[in-house]
């Protein structure tokens, strides 16, 4: 009975430590949804799942029906020790305990130490997906979320689950997109301006904007200047949103073929008023003709945004926007944005007027923006 008991314990050891290495995906999302059995939890920028050294860490909180936030019960409980620092997590049969102080895991109830460990990130202790899920005889699977670009879902299963991963995603699509956007409005709060007040407000002076994501949009009502700025946008390794109106969508398909295939996003642009959605969705079906693929990236007035989001638009809210005009010169126009955001720690989304002026300036802007420490990311309906 020893030898079995010994031999099992060799082979889950072996499970668990071959495991940690699973490869990580060549190009890893931005953004990682957690689902946990047939539901998604509300997400923070604090509870982020991360890759370090080839593992995937999570919160322990997400194994903890009591913890996790959206009641979802795995047959775990957790326990997070700070004087210890060590985190454990159990069920009535078997233990598990990371101690961050040494960066051991252990089988409480055998002793058997295992080459995993619990990280402190954020403020609390993130543990290997893989580890906890092989102990405990849980299952875990990392897919690409076909709706969201560069979007993936990282899904937890006990034996409860009811759909495999293709129909919960396709099925969870509107609870997704309600998690998106509650945690990209979260992430911007802080930074809404008062009603009365339409000037960028001024903020405390530091020296620089301590690596502050920036996500950057261009509108475009016409061509011109179109190919320009995704000329100058791939020489210089940045990454834009563009907001075409239904009819540049319509004529420009090879361009729109271009901004999807050079990694940009893209969506549409509609003006005011009642045509507004029957705008929006003439721009979709563009889209769709010309690239086979799906938006619902909108830029529309203010008022509007709340029932278009109602309806499934991902509307775009920005901190700033300008026009760079003819006779402004790309290191003035550049330095004048820098000034006009100040020094933000928070999520900035800067638009700027389409056109062959915008294509002039914008190596100046993106070189700007990396020296002054601002970090220009991909604006993906993640994001807004």
């Amino acid at each position: 009975m020893k030898k079995k008991r010994s031999a099992l314990s060799v082979l889950l050891t072996a499970v668990l430590v071959l495991g940690l290495f699973r490869p990580m995906p060549a190009s890893a999302a931005n953004l990682y949804f957690v689902g946990l059995n047939d539901n998604v939890p509300p997400m923070t920028a604090g509870s982020m799942p991360f890759w370090s050294g080839g593992m995937l860490f999570v919160p322990y909180t997400v194994f903890d029906a009591n913890l996790n936030g959206s009641h979802v019960n795995l047959g775990l409980y957790t326990s997070y020790n700070r004087t210890d620092n060590t985190v454990a997590l159990f069920n009535l049969r078997q233990m598990l305990v990371f101690n961050m102080n040494d960066g051991t895991c252990r089988n409480d109830m055998t002793g058997v130490v295992y080459s995993s460990r619990a990280v402190m990130r954020n403020g609390r202790p993130y543990v290997a997906l893989n580890t906890v899920c092989s102990f405990f005889n849980l299952e875990y699977s990392y897919s690409q979320i076909p709706y969201i670009s560069q979007g993936y879902l990282i899904r937890i299963k006990s034996a409860a689950a009811v759909l495999d991963d293709a129909r919960f995603i396709d099925a969870a699509q509107d609870l997704i997109n309600t998690r998106l956007r509650e945690y990209t409005r979260s992430l911007s709060s802080a930074a809404t301006t008062s009603p009365g007040d339409s000037s960028v407000p001024e903020l405390p002076e530091e020296p620089d904007g301590a690596n502050t994501a920036v996500y950057l949009a261009l509108r475009f009502e016409r061509a011109d200047g179109l190919a320009e700025t995704l000329n100058a946008l791939n020489s210089g390794g940045g990454s834009a949103l563009f907001f075409l109106t239904p009819q540049l969508l319509e004529e420009e398909g090879d361009l729109v073929r271009r901004i999807l295939g050079t990694g940009h996003s893209l969506g549409v642009l509609a003006g005011g008023g009642e045509e507004t959605e029957e705008q929006l969705e003439r721009g979709r079906r563009a889209v769709e003709r010309a690239a086979r693929t799906r938006t619902t990236l909108a830029y529309v007035p203010a008022e509007q945004r709340e029932a278009l989001e109602e309806k499934g638009w991902v509307c775009w809210e920005e901190t700033l926007l300008q026009e760079p005009g003819t006779n402004t010169g790309a290191a003035a126009f550049a330095n004048g944005v820098i000034n006009r955001l100040g020094t933000r720690h928070r999520t900035v989304y800067l638009t700027l007027e389409g056109g062959e002026d915008a294509a002039r300036v914008l190596p100046a802007l993106l070189r700007q923006l990396n020296s002054s420490h601002y970090a220009l990311s991909v604006p993906l309906e993640t994001r807004l």
